[in-house]
């Protein structure tokens, strides 16, 4: 007769069989790895006895060792009694053909792997031919040393751990992460006699997404059952079962509906111990699908191609970054483009109402003296302006918003609103004008037109957000305070800028504006803004 414990719960089962005693906890070195947040490290130890019982040391738990429904520091458990550690609960039973079962184990594949197999959660249904292996996932090293050794057993193998070798190699040679994953599919159908593979990776919210599905065929077959591939993610635990639709840990719905009768699955897991996703095969035919033997090939297997994944992985985080940043600096300062770029998740560029300061600027005449210029020439004069200009604006933390002919919109408050826009707004007006002065001199030096511009500014809500069709979408701003910015700047002579009473009340020192009360801004709706025009840079501040 030999001893094992049966979760309560019907998800696990431990034969004490193979050793005196053991150690129960939450550490996967434990020889009864119990991964729940309820139970400790290293929780209690257990010591078979002769008799048939087992004696039970708590080993300072946090949530305690209990027997039936009483917490204990030691006692002797017989079968029929219930062991709690924390809240995960056992009843001792005898099993009959648990150690003959481990013995024929033993012998088919090398110690190692026997030891670990032995040593991780075996659930063993009487009366069936049923058998679910978990093992603990050993660190990539040591799962490639398990097949070495089982090559050294059956030299019959060694076509497989060179297969193995090949593997890294090739995976090495790849630069992007969907072809990585097609490479992986057929080098899974390659190692195994499996119906079907597919390869799941975690999304950003931590669900595990199918990326990779198919038969020998070449088809997508239904789902992954979701009993297997999710226990074996959050356990970190790869898993055999001869009968997935009779254990109670694989049988879920998706199991029973596609019929599948062999499965094996693995996780893949980081540098950080973290599980990126997980490997799986399955049988639809045989009930005896795979071996022990195929169980240490695929976790070595996961081992080299969590290394590639996370690798691929990352370098696609980076392009994507990257991409992301580069599409910002079109419109924003490059430090606020890093910004947006690297705070996605709480930065949310989408439709809403936002208090803004806009700016336009316009230059007085171009029309006539784009007609008297060679088109080349135009469009060199115009694009070397809109450079200094769109500088004046990241200079002072401004975003582009677009051009419009001769005419620039820029914009304060998007992604993040601050009490320095105003400030920020007018002083990128002023470095506009002097940076055109500027340009006019080496213009008239070179015998090009100078250029004069008139520049607007207002501030209030306005709806921020895409704007257009499914073909084709603008992120723009609209509303009052984007046509109240406008009118001024169309009031505005060449060299001039004109703000609203809103944008002047908000710098930190006004006493550089003075009012223009002879000038009026038409508004639809709500009461005309005083206008002011900026004097003085002292009006920035």
């Amino acid at each position: 007769m030999s001893l094992v414990l049966i979760a309560i719960a019907g998800d696990r089962r431990f034969p004490l069989t193979g050793r005196p005693s053991f150690i129960a906890g939450r550490e996967p070195s434990c020889t009864l790895p119990i991964l729940d947040p309820a139970v400790s490290r290293r929780h209690a130890t257990l010591r078979v006895t002769e008799a048939d019982t087992v004696e039970v040391q708590d080993l300072e738990s946090r949530n305690g060792t209990w027997v039936n429904g009483a917490r204990v520091q030691h006692a002797t458990i017989v079968p029929g009694d219930t062991l709690a550690f924390g809240t995960v609960a056992f009843t001792l039973q005898r099993v009959e053909d648990v150690a003959t079962r481990a013995a024929a184990t033993s012998l088919a594949i090398a110690p190692a792997i026997a030891q670990a197999i032995a040593q991780a959660p075996v659930s063993a249904f009487d009366g069936s031919a049923t058998v679910l292996f978990e093992r603990r996932v050993p660190s990539r090293d040591q799962s490639l040393a398990d097949v070495a050794l089982v090559t050294a057993a059956h030299p019959q193998a060694t076509a497989r751990l060179a297969q193995l070798v090949s593997i890294a190699q090739h995976l090495g040679g790849y630069t992007d992460l969907d072809a990585l994953l097609e490479a992986l599919a057929g080098d899974l159908f390659r190692s195994f006699d499996a119906d079907r593979v597919a390869i799941l990776l975690r999304d950003s919210d931590g669900l595990l997404q199918t990326h990779i599905s198919r038969d020998r065929r070449g088809n997508i077959p239904r789902p992954v059952p979701r009993a297997i591939a999710n226990g074996v993610a959050e356990r970190q635990v790869a898993l055999l079962t001869n009968d997935a639709g009779s254990d109670a840990r694989t049988a879920g719905a998706s199991v029973r509906q596609q019929a599948v009768q062999s499965a094996m699955a693995a996780p893949l897991i980081g540098e950080l111990h973290a599980t990126l996703g997980v490997l799986y095969v399955d049988h639809l035919r045989d009930t005896e699908g795979f071996t022990d033997d195929d169980l240490a090939f695929l976790v070595a297997f996961a081992g080299i191609a969590s290394a590639a994944v996370e690798r691929e992985a990352s370098t696609a985080r980076q392009q994507q970054s990257a991409r992301v940043r580069e599409n910002f600096e079109r419109y924003f300062a490059p430090q606020i483009a890093q910004r947006i770029a690297d705070s996605t998740g709480r930065v949310v560029l989408g439709g809403s109402r936002q208090h803004v300061v806009v700016l336009f600027s316009d230059i007085r005449g171009f029309t006539a003296i784009a007609e008297s210029l060679p088109p080349t020439e135009m469009a060199d004069q115009l694009n070397e302006y809109f450079g200094v200009m769109v500088d004046c604006v990241f200079r002072h933390n401004g975003a582009l918003d677009k051009f419009i002919g001769d005419s620039i919109m820029a914009y304060w408050g998007v992604p993040e609103a601050g009490a320095r826009d105003a400030g920020g707004a007018v002083a990128a007006a002023l470095d506009m004008q002097g940076a055109l002065e500027s340009l006019n001199a080496r213009w008239a030096a070179e015998g090009r037109p100078l250029l004069s511009v008139g520049i607007g500014m207002h501030s209030g809500e306005a709806f921020v957000g895409n704007i257009g069709s499914p073909r084709r979408l603008e992120f723009t701003l609209i509303g009052d305070t984007v046509n109240v910015a406008n009118r001024l700047c169309r009031l505005a002579a060449g060299g001039e800028i004109l703000v609203s009473d809103a944008v002047r009340d908000a710098l930190a020192d006004p006493s550089g504006c003075t009012p223009r009360r002879d000038l009026a801004v038409a508004r639809q709706h709500g009461t005309p803004p005083a206008v002011w025009q900026v004097m003085c840079t002292g009006a920035a501040s």
